[in-house]
């Protein structure tokens, strides 16, 4: 049996998990990362995309998680996402929905006080239409 650790995921509207993980796999700033046993003390930010937790007795939980923050510290892992759902609850975004956000972002400047808004924006609709790709292919 592989080595385990505490994690703990939780949003706003309460704790989603709280157990022992084998392995945890999220997204940050600079890609994806994985977190084990022993992990040496890690602090990041959560960018859109999944959150993959391994369990303790070898299932796979996935979660498509906002934005937010993953502290390892002493050999435990908390996430604290600002929205976080089982990637079944994901809906596909209308294609025009996703292209008229992606034109706005490409015609503002990165001064622009809303600019961060609108790119969390277009982040959060691609991550929606890939888990809705991957389930559809999943199921051919």
């Amino acid at each position: 049996m592989a080595a385990t650790f505490a994690f703990k995921l939780v949003t706003p509207d309460g704790v989603l998990f709280d157990g022992q993980a084998e392995q945890v796999n999220a997204i940050n700033p600079l890609g994806e990362f994985g977190v084990l046993a022993d992990h040496t003390n890690y602090t990041t930010s959560l960018v859109p995309g999944l959150l993959t937790i391994r369990t303790a007795v070898g299932q796979t939980l996935e979660y498509m998680v906002t934005s937010g923050l993953v502290e390892v510290r002493d050999g435990v892992m908390t996430a604290l996402a600002q929205n976080a759902a089982p990637p079944e609850q994901a809906e596909a975004p209308d294609e025009t929905e996703l292209r008229e956000a992606e034109e706005r972002l490409s015609q503002m400047s990165m001064y622009e006080p809303d600019y961060d808004e609108e790119q969390q924006s277009v982040m959060v609709l691609r991550v929606r239409r890939d888990v809705a790709d991957s389930r559809r292919a999943a199921s051919d």
